[in-house]
């Protein structure tokens, strides 16, 4: 029996070894083609010609090289992809014993190829084979660009337009909608806030963000209500793992001369095979923007934010990652604010936002189930205003009041958990399904600082009383949202048709407190209790609603770098709790929510072009875009009793401006992009969007609709050495004006950029980016920020220097 143990423990071991002796590796080195140096940190892709092994992936390091160890001898398939180069395949033959190094060179390209992954579809796909009309945005373009918030570099893309209430506190109009019909979201976590003032893309660095994406479009039956006009993700950087312990890092320094931007930025990457650390943060301080009829009061701002990502494999197909992100700015400027008078000085003297979020994914959990995802988030943003009114003292009788100081401030507690299956249901077809929850929580405040002062017959004061009124511009309230979504991928015709058809299910709940007015009062420091002549607002109630929306599109490949694309779908948006519970008391007039606004519904349909080659690109989109029940302001009633008071229990009545659903709107227009290669180093590219915004009901043309865009530019290449690019931007008249707002003339826009190639100093790298922003210091008026607020001019001419080092 021993001699027997003894055999099978011998010929256990040389199998062992026999087998070990037929896995072998192979190293390899990408790099760049035009100089020679090797390319770091780029995706390296292999798997076997017969689909034995999967697909096995790694990172090259600091000098371009990787290596694929444990591999059997046969046939692979070697793929390199890189933003910014021409993706390279080769076909390998592994054999036993020693292999040579893989040398691969990457081409630079001068244009988009549409190899950018899109994830906010709920899966990774190529932008190139993606249906819908979407915009990716990479990191590698922000340097080149001024970049003083995200809203400035999504605007320079078509059918996107930039809304402007100062400095920073800037959003984006896609195609006609502005950001209330637009589902806006970091890292797939729904950004929840107020509306009324253009920030909900401010609370962001640009340095964090490793790429935007952007669905033009209606996107409810992916992300339920709110996507009626598009959806905008900010996919932050996450580090990554490598084959072997890694450390490196980026800093990077700023300087723009129109408000004298100083900014600094610094990150930190770690990891290994089964671990993966990024730690980073950045502070950025300005003064008030000048523009070239003078300096633009109020406008300057200061922030910081910190960050940290931390990613774990603790077993084979499974992943944990964590990520956390605090954001911070204060003393920001608001000189555009509509809500606020002309004459008012308006402040963020703190803007929050904190994000904890967490993702659990299963990787071939189940035979056909290919990914498993589970993540949950809470995200906290609280917005401190103080408001100088600055207007003269108004009289009553022997009463003069006047109001000194307002103070609202709001927080929003937004906490959701989704729930991503996808699953291979054949050869060509792919399902994604789950589960989407949130609960968007608001509590807001508003404190108004007021002298009184009581005069005798001669208009001498005999007393005065300094008051502090607080108010509840809304009742403590919550949103929630349930969805169900399934959204099916087939592919036919020797895959030359794709086909995506999906729906989704939504339950709504609002719920919300009474709301009296005011809700407390203070005379020369002495609080009154009861309060007097409190008014009641808003009842205490529940209310609950089903939406639903559908989507059906379709990519037709017509030539192997031609496709035609088709989209349709039905989208909602559930209105928001400012619009069901706005409460603003204007003295002789209110406006008012409504409590009972039903959803806004909308029908798309989108037809584009596209062409895909390695020295020209082309895309152009039509659209047409009817919307039901939109949600304005009407003439009205303010019906309210008052609960304290000598009056209590009596019902009186003030002229008010509802919120109502009672408009029919049809938005229609066109975009189209251009790249062409003419020669090796030189590019021309053009751009041109256009959209008409039109109410069926009043026969009128729709408010806050941007003008006819165009643009034209040049990029020229001396490789290795440096590029820049020349973009000159047309923006027509916008005659076609809603009622109250003002008619914006055309004008002409030059921007000037150039930026250097890494230069490699030891074992780091440095890389220059500099411009000019409106480089004529042109005098004009954006039309979305003219009539959003109190801005009649933009920033002028803009200096900007970036220093970016790699370590």
């Amino acid at each position: 029996m021993i001699r027997k143990f003894k055999l099978f423990v011998l010929l256990s071991l040389l199998v062992s070894l026999n087998l070990n002796a037929q896995e072998v590796s192979i190293p390899g080195q990408i790099i760049d083609a035009g100089t020679g140096r090797g390319l770091a940190y780029v995706d390296v892709l292999l798997h076997a010609s017969d689909g034995s092994n999967g697909v096995l992936s790694t990172l090259t390091d600091n000098e371009g090289q990787f290596t694929f160890s444990r591999l059997k001898p046969g046939s692979y398939q070697l793929k390199v992809n890189l933003l910014g180069y021409y993706p390279q395949e080769k076909n390998i033959q592994v054999v036993q014993g020693a292999n040579p190094s893989i040398r691969v060179e990457l081409v630079a390209a001068m244009i988009p190829l549409g190899e950018v992954q899109v994830s906010t579809l709920r899966y990774d796909k190529l932008e190139r084979a993606v249906s819908m009309p979407v915009v990716v945005v990479p990191r590698e373009y922000f340097p080149r660009q001024s970049s003083m918030t995200l809203s400035d570099i999504l605007s320079r893309e078509p059918g996107i337009a930039l809304a402007r209430d100062g400095g920073w506190a800037t959003s984006v109009n896609i195609r006609g909608m502005g950001e209330n019909r637009l589902v806006s979201m970091v890292d797939g976590a729904r950004i929840e806030t107020a509306t009324d003032l253009n920030a909900a893309l401010s609370m962001y660095d640009i340095n964090e963000i490793d790429r935007i994406e952007v669905i033009k479009g209606a996107a409810s039956s992916i992300y339920g209500t709110g996507a009626l006009g598009g959806v905008i993700n900010i996919l932050t950087k996450k580090g990554q793992y490598y084959d072997k312990p890694t450390i490196h890092g980026q800093a990077s320094g700023t300087f723009e001369g129109v408000n004298s931007l100083i900014g600094t930025h610094v990150g930190l990457e770690s990891g290994a095979k089964s671990w993966k650390l990024r730690l980073s943060g950045g502070y950025r301080t300005a003064n008030d923007y000048k523009t070239p009829e003078g300096v633009m009061e109020n406008s300057g701002f200061t922030d910081r934010n910190l960050n940290a990502t931390l990613g774990i494999k603790p077993v084979k197909n499974q992943e944990l990652e964590l990520n956390a992100q605090h954001y911070q700015a204060f003393d920001v400027g608001i000189p555009g604010g509509a809500p606020f008078g002309p004459k008012a000085k308006a402040t963020y003297k703190e803007v929050t936002r904190q994000l904890i979020s967490g993702k659990y994914t299963f990787r071939k959990l189940l035979p056909g189930l290919e990914d498993l995802s589970i993540r949950g988030y809470h995200q906290y943003i609280d917005r401190d205003v103080e408001m100088i009114p600055n207007t003269p003292p108004s009289t009553v009788g022997n009463t003069r009041m006047t109001a000194l100081q307002v103070l609202p401030r709001g927080t929003h507690n937004t906490t959701g958990a989704v729930l991503d299956t996808r699953w291979k249901t054949g050869k060509n077809h792919l399902l994604v399904a789950g589960v989407d929850l949130w609960q968007r929580k608001m509590v807001t405040t508003r404190e108004k600082y007021i002298r009184q002062e009581i005069l005798d017959p001669f208009q001498t004061v005999t007393q005065t009383n300094e008051i502090v009124r607080g108010e509840k511009p809304n009742p403590d309230s919550r949103f929630g949202s349930a969805g169900l979504f399934l959204q099916q991928e087939s592919k036919f015709f020797n895959e030359k048709l794709e086909l995506t058809y999906g729906a989704r299910v939504d339950r709504i709940q609002v719920v919300n407190d009474e709301q009296l007015d005011p809700i407390s009062m203070i005379i020369n420091g002495n609080p009154k209790e009861p309060v007097p002549n409190q008014r009641v607002i808003f009842h205490a109630d529940t209310a609950s609603a089903w939406s639903w929306s559908a989507n059906l599109s379709a990519l037709w490949h017509l030539m192997p770098s031609m496709d035609l694309t088709f989209n349709t779908g039905r989208s909602f948006r559930s209105p928001s709790l400012e619009e069901r519970f706005k409460y603003i008391d204007l003295g002789s007039k209110v406006r008012l929510g409504d409590p009972l606004l039903k959803p806004e519904k909308g029908v798309f349909g989108d037809l584009g072009f596209r062409i895909w080659k390695d020295r020209f690109q082309f895309q152009a989109n039509g659209f047409v875009h009817y919307l039901d029940d939109m949600i304005v302001e009407v003439p009205g009633e303010f019906i309210y009793y008052l609960a304290t008071g000598p009056d209590a229990g009596l019902t009186d009545t003030l002229p008010a401006l509802v919120n109502a659903n009672v408009e029919q709107a049809l938005l229609t227009g066109f975009e189209a992009s251009v790249n062409a290669q003419l020669f090796r180093d030189l590019v021309i590219f053009g751009q041109t969007s256009f959209v008409r915004g039109y109410n069926l009901t009043s026969s009128s043309d729709l408010p806050l609709i941007p003008p006819f865009t165009s643009g034209l530019g040049l990029r020229y290449q001396l490789p290795g050495i440096f590029s820049l690019e020349w973009v000159t931007t047309f923006v027509a008249a916008q005659n076609r004006i809603g009622e109250g707002e003002t008619a914006s003339e055309h004008y002409y826009l030059s921007d000037f950029a150039i930026y250097s190639a890494p230069r490699e100093l030891g074992i780091t790298s440095f890389q220059l980016f500099a411009g000019v922003d409106n480089v004529f210091n042109t005098s004009y008026q954006n039309h979305l920020a003219t009539n959003r607020g109190m801005i009649r001019v933009e920033p002028g001419r803009n200096i900007f220097v970036r220093l970016v080092m790699r370590f």
